[in-house]
C-alpha cells in the first residue's frame, strides 16, 4: 500500500478543547481514511502522553513542525499493512515524541483507508488484524453519575457510577440506557451533565447516589435487569498514607474494606481501578475477595492498555483505551495479552471525546465484555450508540451471544 497523502488538522473534543484529526489517502484510491484522538481530563501516569498542546485548529496544525515531520516520514512510503504502518508511527514517536494523540489519529486514518482500499468495512479490517472472528456483542457500561476529577476541587469521590443493562440484545440495552437516563433527569431536575454525560450531583454521598439510582430503576421497572458498577479512579484519590474519600483518608486495607462494603450493600458487579497502580499488594488482596461476591475488578491505570504490563492476578479484566496504547496494533496487542492471561476486556472512551466511533468496531473485533461510551446524551456519545445500531446489521454479528451476566469464574454469592 502506497501512502499518497497525509493531512493533520486541529478539531475540538467534547469539552471544546483542541485535539488531532488525521486524513490519509492511499494511491489509486478515491476518498480517504479519517481518524481522531479523544483527550483525557487527567491522563494516568503510566500511559503514553499527548504530543501536541499548541491549540492549533483546522489547517493550522498541518503547517507546524510535527506535521512536516509526519509528511516527510509517510508521504510516498509503501507499507504492507496496519502493523508495519503502526511500527513506523511508534518509531517516530519514540524518536521525536509525536504523542499518542498524533499516532492514534494517523493509525485510525490508515485503518479506514486500508479498509476502503480492500472494499471492507472498518469492522472487517479490524477483525482481520485481530486474527480471529468476533465471539460476542459487548454489554454497555452507561455513565450515570460523574465525580472525582470531574467535580470541582481535589478528587474525593468515585469518578463514575455506571449502569450495566442486562438485556438479551444490544438494541434492548440501548432502550434501557435511555430509560434510566430519562428517569435520572426527572429525579434530579436541573443537575448538570458532565462532558462524559454523567450527572454532577453535589451534596450526595456515593451511597446516596447508588440508592437514588436503585430507586429510579425500581420506578422504571428495571430492577434486576440492570447491574451497577463504579470507576474508583484511585490514582487520583491517592495521598500520602492512603486514599482520600468523602471527607476522610483511608489506608489501603481500610479503603478495600469500604469498597467491599459498598459492593455488598448496593450489589456492585463492576469495580474499576480500586487502588493506585503502585499499591500492588492491595490489588492482589482485594481482587479475589471482590470476585467471591460476584463482582469483577477491572484495571485501567494499572495496565494503561500496554501489553507489556498486562498480567493475571491483580484484576479480572483489562480496560482498553486506544489513546493510551497509541495505535490500533498496540491496542490489539493489549487485548491479545489479556486473552492470553485469561482476563476479560473492556473498551473505553475518554472524557474529551470526538465523533470518531472506531471504539465500537474495536470492541466487537476483540470480543470485549463491555464498552464504556458515556451516557446517551451529547452528539459525540450518541454517534457511538448509533454506530452500534448500524453494526448490528453486519453479518459478522449475526447470532453472536451476549457476555454472561454472571461469568463462570465470578458467580454471584449474596452478601451476608
Amino acid at each position: 500500500m502506497l501512502i499518497e497523502r497525509v493531512r493533520l488538522r486541529g478539531v475540538l473534543d467534547s469539552r471544546a478543547h483542541p485535539t488531532v484529526e488525521a486524513d490519509l489517502q492511499l494511491a489509486g484510491q478515491e476518498g480517504h481514511g479519517r481518524g481522531s484522538c479523544p483527550v483525557a481530563i487527567a491522563p494516568g501516569r503510566r500511559e503514553r502522553r499527548r504530543g501536541l498542546r499548541t491549540g492549533a485548529l483546522g489547517a493550522e496544525l498541518d503547517q507546524g513542525a510535527t506535521a512536516r515531520l509526519v509528511h516527510s516520514a509517510l508521504h510516498g512510503r509503501r507499507v504492507s499493512g496496519q502493523r508495519e504502518f503502526d511500527a513506523v508511527l511508534r518509531a517516530l514517536d519514540d524518536e521525536h515524541a509525536l504523542g499518542a494523540d498524533v499516532t492514534l489519529a494517523l493509525s485510525l486514518a490508515f485503518a479506514r483507508a486500508a479498509a476502503l482500499h480492500g472494499r471492507l468495512h472498518l469492522l472487517d479490517w479490524l477483525v482481520g488484524q485481530n486474527g480471529s472472528p468476533p465471539r460476542q456483542v459487548p454489554r454497555l457500561l452507561v455513565n450515570a453519575f460523574s465525580g472525582g476529577i470531574h467535580a470541582r476541587g481535589a478528587a474525593a469521590s468515585f469518578q463514575q457510577i455506571m449502569t450495566i443493562p442486562l438485556g438479551e440484545s444490544l438494541a434492548e440495552d440501548i432502550r434501557t440506557a435511555l430509560s434510566v437516563h430519562s428517569g435520572l433527569e426527572e429525579a434530579l431536575g436541573d443537575a448538570r451533565l458532565s462532558a462524559s454525560s454523567g450527572f454532577l450531583v453535589g451534596g450526595r454521598s456515593t451511597s446516596e447516589q447508588l440508592a437514588l439510582l436503585a430507586a429510579v430503576l425500581e420506578r422504571r421497572g428495571l430492577r434486576g435487569g440492570v447491574g451497577l458498577g463504579v470507576d474508583v479512579a484511585a490514582e487520583h484519590l491517592a495521598v500520602d498514607g492512603g486514599y482520600r474519600f468523602e471527607g476522610g483518608v483511608h489506608d489501603s486495607a481500610g479503603f478495600g474494606a469500604l469498597l467491599l462494603r459498598l459492593a455488598g450493600d448496593h450489589g456492585l458487579s463492576y469495580v474499576e481501578d480500586p487502588f493506585d497502580p503502585a499499591d500492588t499488594d492491595a490489588w492482589h488482596t482485594f481482587t479475589p475477595r471482590l470476585g467471591a461476591i460476584g463482582a469483577r475488578v477491572v484495571g485501567d491505570d494499572l495496565f494503561a492498555s500496554d501489553a507489556r504490563r498486562v498480567e493475571a492476578g491483580p484484576a479480572h479484566a483489562v480496560l482498553l483505551k486506544p489513546s493510551q496504547a497509541g495505535t490500533v496494533s498496540a491496542t490489539l496487542d493489549a487485548a491479545s495479552a489479556a486473552a492470553s492471561a485469561g482476563l476479560r476486556t473492556v473498551v473505553s472512551h475518554r472524557s474529551g471525546e470526538t465523533e470518531d466511533t472506531s471504539i465500537c468496531d474495536l470492541a466487537v473485533a476483540v470480543g470485549a465484555d463491555h464498552i464504556k461510551i458515556g451516557g446517551p446524551r451529547r452528539g459525540d456519545r450518541i454517534a457511538k450508540y448509533n454506530r452500534f445500531l448500524r453494526l448490528l446489521e453486519s453479518p459478522l454479528l449475526a447470532g453472536l451471544p451476549r457476555p454472561p451476566v454472571h461469568p463462570e469464574e465470578n458467580q454471584h454469592v449474596p452478601c451476608q
